[in-house]
């Protein structure tokens, strides 16, 4: 699901470097531009006024917020591929009353459910996916990548001892004493730690 990042984005893109490290530095069209490109995506013409949507909220947002979200938008590569998309249009600033378990743009199966009033809607975090039976409520975005990075990394490493989870047939447990749960602990800890991190 490769596609181009737009070229006005690659245009507008500034590295720097300053004292203590570099940063990137991306004027507001630029952010909006960013935003607008992951509507582009395979399933986001789904998405009522999508572009549209994201580019008010980046308009509205503050510099911290745009920063964090152009941040999360590179670290994913969204730039790049779609396969991250949902995770960065979930980045994305001004959704009201967000936290974990709750976001405007949540899975709905293989639909992403955006809020039209930009007010976050119920889902079920990474811990809650990884570890519980589907009750057909909405999954996060941000929960829904975070265990994919997790399964990928069980099923390079821990495949033995993980292969219900790699095949999606098993739930996780956070019983330390569960083959796969050790598996994990010791070769696929950062992930592991970020999926059970994330919970309501």
């Amino acid at each position: 699901m490769k596609r181009p990042l737009a070229a006005r984005i690659s245009a507008i893109l500034v590295a720097f470097c300053i004292a203590g490290g570099c940063a990137t530095v991306l004027d507001l069209e630029g952010y909006q531009d960013a935003a607008g490109a992951l509507c582009t995506c395979p399933g986001f013409e789904l998405v009522a006024s999508c572009a549209t949507h994201a580019q008010a909220r980046i308009t509205a947002g503050s510099d911290a917020e745009r920063t964090a979200f152009l941040d999360t938008f590179e670290k994913k590569q969204c730039g790049t591929i779609c396969e991250h998309a949902a995770e960065c249009y979930a980045a994305i600033p001004g959704c009201k009353g967000e936290k974990p378990g709750c976001e405007c743009c949540p899975w709905n199966d293989s639909v992403l459910m955006c809020s039209t009033s930009d007010t976050c809607q119920t889902c079920r975090t990474c811990l809650q996916v990884a570890t519980e039976p589907g009750d057909g409520t909405f999954e996060c975005a941000l929960g829904r990548g975070r265990l994919k990075e997790l399964r990928d990394c069980a099923c390079s490493v821990c495949t033995d001892d993980c292969t219900g989870f790699c095949q999606n047939i098993e739930l996780l447990t956070t019983d330390p004493q569960d083959t796969c749960h050790s598996c994990l602990e010791q070769n696929c800890k950062a992930p592991l730690d970020a999926c059970f991190g994330d919970k309501p």
